[in-house]
């Protein structure tokens, strides 16, 4: 049986709702919604649902990936090697409101190491460390996939609601 193709089209799960704030090789700040009618609530776990962590995790890492590629004009893009420290201190449940927050912490060379916290109503949900490999994108182009993806999803991310009601109006 061949090995399977690497994933070259959009994130099938995309675990941010909105970007609040970038300072660039620096922070990010994303919020996301939790809603009821995720998928996930089917199983995790009936009658109590609970968010799970590794899902912070990997909101944790799309913020980080949105901060790295926004760093270097998505030129460059950052792949999570590996996550340490990683604390879950309250349940996360359907209709809370995750903050997320990413700031960097030091860098070496091509790596980035960055604190990550989630918080709900100002209240820490879950914490963690990720260490990040920067890469160029180059002509690879599996890697201008991903670059393209994280550029789209900024896009739709920073823009206001208000802007888009107006456009589909046509005003």
């Amino acid at each position: 049986r061949p090995a399977p193709e690497p994933a070259t089209g959009p994130m099938r799960f995309v675990l941010i709702d909105r970007i609040v704030g970038v300072e660039p090789g620096r922070a990010i700040e994303t919020l996301k919604n939790v809603s009821a009618s995720e998928d996930v609530f089917d199983d995790h776990f009936p009658g109590f649902p609970i968010f799970p962590g590794a899902l912070i995790i990997e909101a944790f890492d799309q913020s980080a990936q949105l901060l790295v590629a926004l760093s270097h004009r998505f030129e460059r893009l950052g792949r999570l090697e590996r996550v340490t420290a990683a604390s879950f201190r309250r349940p996360v449940k359907p209709g809370d409101q995750l903050r997320l927050h990413c700031m960097r912490r030091d860098s070496a060379g091509e790596r980035w190491t960055m604190a990550a916290t989630a918080q709900v109503d100002g209240q820490t949900a879950a914490r963690a460390i990720l260490h990040l490999a920067i890469e160029e994108v180059g002509r690879d182009p599996e890697a201008r996939a991903r670059a393209e993806r994280l550029r789209e999803m900024h896009r739709v991310l920073t823009a206001r609601p208000l802007d888009a009601a107006a456009f589909e109006a046509g005003l």
